[in-house]
């Protein structure tokens, strides 16, 4: 199952309080990315606070609801 519909959906749902961003991992900034955060398999979904510090990382299933709230949070 291709997690880019649900990616795009929350993009969408929570356009107005999270910056949600789907990167191809095949491309030079993909691999950049899996890189930095240290990721090989996908989907996999990183957290940034304002700053961009890393808050939290999953691989697999999207991030729920409440956690996007949680991360939308001042």
């Amino acid at each position: 199952m291709s997690a880019k519909p649900v990616v795009d959906g929350l993009r969408d749902q929570y356009a107005q309080r999270v910056r949600v961003v789907r990167v191809d991992v095949t491309t030079p900034l993909g691999r950049d990315l899996g890189a930095r955060y240290n990721f090989v398999f996908t989907p996999y979904f990183v957290g940034l606070d304002a700053r961009g510090a890393v808050v939290w990382q999953q691989r697999g299933k999207p991030p729920s609801p409440a956690m996007l709230d949680q991360l939308a949070s001042p």
